[in-house]
């Protein structure tokens, strides 16, 4: 009897206590993942020169291997900055107007527009930091 009282009450111990194990893990939120804009010859007046918020755009080519490699970072950039930049992407193969008009020859390049105006060019692979940096600075000079 004393043994099943004993037990009992380490059943209920362990019950109302727990075994000494961690509860089971929150699920992770995470954000929903944006995708840069799509940019072309016929949508980029609409999405970067009337854009009520500073853009970054991404020159690309599908040949370039520089360009692909920094995909992920644009990628990171487009959720990360959602409302207070916005992050597109051009394919120059694709779209020879807009490759010309801003002379675009080195690759990647990336072209940041506040108010539509060009005010930075980025050329070459960067890392995350150097481009938000770089945002940074094209925005504080617009102030």
């Amino acid at each position: 009897m004393k043994a099943a009282f004993l037990l009992l009450l380490m059943v209920l111990t362990i019950t109302l206590t727990g075994c000494g194990q961690s509860p089971p893990p929150e699920p992770s939120v995470s954000r929903p993942s944006v995708e840069p804009v799509h940019l072309t010859d016929t949508n980029f007046q609409a999405e970067v020169l009337e854009s009520e918020v500073p853009v970054l755009v991404d020159m690309w080519a599908p040949w370039c291997q520089p360009c692909i490699t920094m995909r992920p970072t644009i990628r990171q950039l487009a959720s990360e900055l959602t409302g207070k930049v916005k992050v597109a992407e051009l394919n120059i193969e694709e779209n020879p107007f807009i490759k010309e008009k801003y002379s675009v020859d080195q690759y990647p390049m990336l072209l940041i527009f506040i108010s539509g105006v060009e005010v930075n060019r980025i050329i070459g692979l960067k890392s995350k930091q150097e481009l938000i940096d770089a945002i940074d600075v094209s925005i504080k000079k617009q102030l």
